[in-house]
């Protein structure tokens, strides 16, 4: 017997947990065929400074959970193995001269990630998951269409009952005044804080409502919520997306404090989410707009939007529920 084995948060697959991943795999392509989206493939590592400028140099996500490989010696260029799909889809995007095509560009891929995570149920150091980005469109309309897919995706496996919790981030001419707010809203505990939320509260206080540090959690409970601190424009944008949603069919229940984990969102954000369930594990997915993004890689402005849906979380909910797939 060997005596090696897996890394520690990845795993090995096979048999009915093997078949019920592909199962849902063929389950996302076919979902995203149907809307129109097209199948990308793109490396499974790129430059680390694609993360930095992109996610966020003072993200966890970055500066915790990026795994960077070291560079041979015949070639200097930091690179790291990707821990999330949408900076290396526009990346692509932009190298290949997507511009020039129809817009939106409509891309998915199921592929598997890579994060220094404290593995547990739901959430591994490799998982998979599976990703739509609709990019060149700056319409409510692209915003209804995605968030309908990925939730109608997940109610087609079985999962009748999850839920759409909905939130505009705002942009860059209404964020300062709702980070001022939160300045002062979290000052006051400043020495309370840990290194890195002190870092927060000082240079981007809104990644404050995604600590898990249990000061920062208790204080977000009483923060100002995002809605009434948007402009005209961002409070339309959510509001017809709204709209659009429920004459779709799609619950979305409203959380003015939802935050993603990642500094590249903007306006429209949204989780996937099993009711009666707390926490990341009870997170199905995600995702949001991501209109400033295209210029923190050296591209042009670039409205987008997306979502990552984890294929290992759809997994165990679906075993949760005993329902079958991939038998």
């Amino acid at each position: 017997m060997s005596g090696f084995q897996a890394p520690r948060g990845m795993r090995d697959l096979f048999g009915v947990d093997a078949a019920a991943v592909t199962a849902v795999e063929r389950a996302a392509y076919a979902a995203a065929a149907a809307a129109g989206y097209q199948r990308i493939i793109s490396p499974i590592a790129e430059e680390s400074a694609l993360f930095e400028r992109g996610i966020g140099g003072a993200t966890d996500v970055v500066a915790k959970e990026l795994y960077r490989l070291a560079p041979h010696a015949e070639d200097s260029t930091p690179l790291a193995l990707r821990p999330e799909a949408t900076a290396g889809i526009l990346r692509a995007y932009i190298q290949h001269g997507m511009r020039s095509a129809p817009q939106p560009v409509r891309l998915v891929t199921v592929a598997p990630f890579f994060r220094h995570d404290r593995p547990q149920k739901g959430r591994y150091r490799q998982f998979t998951q599976f990703n739509v980005e609709a990019i060149g469109d700056a319409g409510p309309g692209i915003d209804i269409e995605v968030i309908e897919l990925g939730a109608s995706f997940l109610k087609q496996l079985g999962l009748t009952d999850v839920e759409v919790h909905f939130n505009s981030v705002g942009c860059s001419d209404c964020r300062p005044a709702y980070a001022a707010a939160l300045r002062a809203h979290f000052a006051p505990i400043e020495g309370e804080l840990g290194e890195v939320d002190r870092t927060r509260l000082r240079d981007n206080p809104l990644r404050l409502l995604d600590s898990k540090d249990a000061a920062a959690v208790r204080r977000a409970e009483s923060a100002p919520a995002l809605p009434g601190h948007l402009c005209d424009a961002c409070a339309a944008h959510a509001d017809v997306v709204r709209a659009g949603l429920a004459v779709a069919g799609v619950k979305v229940i409203d959380a003015p404090r939802l935050v993603r984990g990642l500094d590249y969102y903007s306006r429209t954000a949204w989780e996937y989410l099993l009711p009666g369930e707390e926490g990341q594990q009870g997170a199905l997915g995600g995702g949001g707009r991501y209109d400033g993004l295209a210029a923190l890689i050296g591209g042009g402005a670039t409205p987008a939007i997306g979502f990552a849906i984890g294929v290992d979380r759809v997994v165990h909910a679906l075993h949760d529920r005993k329902i079958e797939i991939g038998a």
